[in-house]
């Protein structure tokens, strides 16, 4: 088994971010164990909900986390993490969509079950993503003063703006 970096650091401290992923995983986990009538009437609320937390968290990443990171240490490893990760980006939105647009098929139907199935395998690739930005991406941000100096600077542009 490969040796999992340090990821106590500040750069994943300042990101709660993440924890927005582990609470959408876990309310669907818990629902598909121990099934709510309620959750289960109004999934696609869940799922729009999930769309919009989920284009702000990547904005954000996209906006600051990996400027600071492809910025501060444009090497050919950091690029490539980077890339891979704003594809993923990408890929996973497109992803949500289909499964709205599912969602808004299926109703209630036997084709219910395949959806469920369908949004786990999400939030397992999604659980996969962010795993990879905090054991991968943020060690690099925090290990590298450049990169800490601009992902300070960027998070507070991002803040004035708001």
């Amino acid at each position: 088994m490969s040796q999992i970096p340090n990821i106590d650091n500040l750069v994943l401290k300042i990101s709660n971010e993440h924890k927005l992923i582990t609470d959408y995983v876990t309310r669907f986990s818990k629902n598909r164990a121990n099934p709510d009538p309620a959750f289960a009437d109004d999934l696609q609320t869940f799922l729009n909900f999930l769309k919009k937390d989920l284009q702000n968290h990547f904005r954000l990443e996209e906006l600051v986390f990996y400027p600071a990171a492809l910025n501060g240490d444009p090497s050919y490893a950091t690029s490539l993490l980077v890339l891979n990760l704003t594809r993923e980006h990408g890929v996973l939105e497109t992803r949500l969509k289909a499964i709205q647009a599912v969602e808004k098929r299926v109703g209630k139907t036997k084709g219910r079950e395949e959806l469920l199935e369908k949004i786990g395998n999400y939030f397992d690739d999604l659980k996969d993503h962010a795993r990879r930005e905090i054991t991968d991406l943020f060690p690099i941000i925090d290990a590298n003063p450049k990169c800490m100096a601009l992902f300070e600077q960027y998070a507070a542009e991002i803040k004035s703006k708001i």
